[in-house]
């Protein structure tokens, strides 16, 4: 009975190790997500400033033709 007892605290403790890894990755992941999530709201806002300066027209060819 002992001897089970032991077995189960240690696959315990594997798991609680397991589950504190991946606690971490998805904390670092969530910061990720957050950072890359600001950084396509400000390239979104940078583009749509640039198309509102110069307005683009696809059947415009360039000056040097």
């Amino acid at each position: 009975m002992q001897e089970r007892i032991e077995d189960i605290e240690i696959k315990y403790l594997y798991l609680q190790k397991t589950v504190d890894e991946l606690s971490s990755v998805v904390i670092e992941q969530q910061k990720e997500i957050r950072d890359l999530r600001h950084m396509v709201t400000l390239l979104s806002n940078k583009l749509r400033d640039v198309a509102a300066m110069a307005p683009f027209d696809p059947d415009e060819k360039p000056p040097h033709y």
